[in-house]
């Protein structure tokens, strides 16, 4: 005697909710980050760099105080000297997220990475959201030594300023986020262009090639292009005194952002084109 076996119905597993991808792929992203040896090292580089060179110039300056023009004495920000070394840790945060794209590129680890999360734009999210918080969080601290250490070597000459002080806790988070901003902008080049050694010529080009090559144009062409330069842009965010060519730090944070939201619609546009 044969039995009728009734079908049996499996339940289909829920299709996770683009929050829950997200989320996934950002511990993903920080597990990578936190496993890599090199990205320990940028970010040692550019906590030190930040501290460090800012308090070299603060010092120098110091040294020299009674030497000081009527002009330098009269323009003098307290903050110049330093948040001098973000002019160089930024260099670094660059490299560091240009490799969060690239270097997956080079390995052919890219895509198993794509296969882990098809979606391209929300796995872009992730890297550059991810790489930003740690950016983010080294910057704050590298910041916030680098203003205490240099307000301390200006006190003997009455030349410091107080955390409490107007603009100024606002210009050491607009330093930070400076930082923030540059290492967006570099994940999104590596993304757009996939080539380490392209993408950091093209960062390096755009921070410290046309910012010279602009000085050499005639007055005043120079000093309008380059107070929206992204590098200009970010000095204004931690500056307190605002000097001819710079932007106010609004503004700054304006034209660092929008540089920054372009740049992210470009690599985005390329992920989701080209193949892997």
């Amino acid at each position: 005697m044969s039995q009728t076996l009734a079908p049996q119905h499996v339940a289909a597993s829920p299709t996770p909710t683009l929050p829950k991808v997200f989320a996934a792929a950002a511990r993903a992203e920080w597990t990578k980050l936190r496993t890599v040896r090199s990205s320990m090292w940028a970010l040692i580089f550019t906590t030190v760099s930040t501290v460090g060179l800012g308090v070299l110039l603060t010092s120098l300056e110091v040294s020299r105080w009674d030497h000081r023009t009527p002009a330098e004495a009269t323009g003098f920000d307290p903050l110049l000297y330093s948040f001098a070394g973000i002019n160089l840790a930024q260099l670094s945060i660059g490299v560091l997220g240009v490799l969060v794209m690239t270097s997956e590129y080079a390995t052919g680890t890219i895509r198993l990475t794509f296969g882990a999360t098809p979606q391209r734009r929300l796995l872009l999210a992730a890297k550059a959201a991810t790489f930003s918080s740690v950016v983010g969080a080294v910057s704050l601290i590298s910041c916030f030594s680098a203003f205490f250490i240099c307000q301390a070597l200006l006190a003997p000459k009455h030349a410091g300023v107080s955390i409490s002080d107007p603009g100024v806790l606002r210009a050491v988070i607009g330093g930070a986020g400076h930082l923030v901003l540059i290492g967006a902008i570099a994940v999104a080049v590596g993304a757009a262009l996939r080539r380490t050694a392209g993408a950091v010529a093209v960062l390096f080009a755009v921070l410290l090639v046309v910012p010279g090559l602009v000085t050499l144009l005639p007055s005043p062409w120079n000093n309008d292009i380059t107070q929206y330069l992204p590098s200009s842009a970010g000095v204004a965010m931690s500056a307190v005194v605002r000097f001819p060519n710079l932007l106010t730090p609004a503004a700054g944070l304006l034209v660092l952002c929008g540089y920054t939201a372009a740049m992210l619609l470009v690599a985005a546009v390329a992920l989701v084109r080209r193949d892997a």
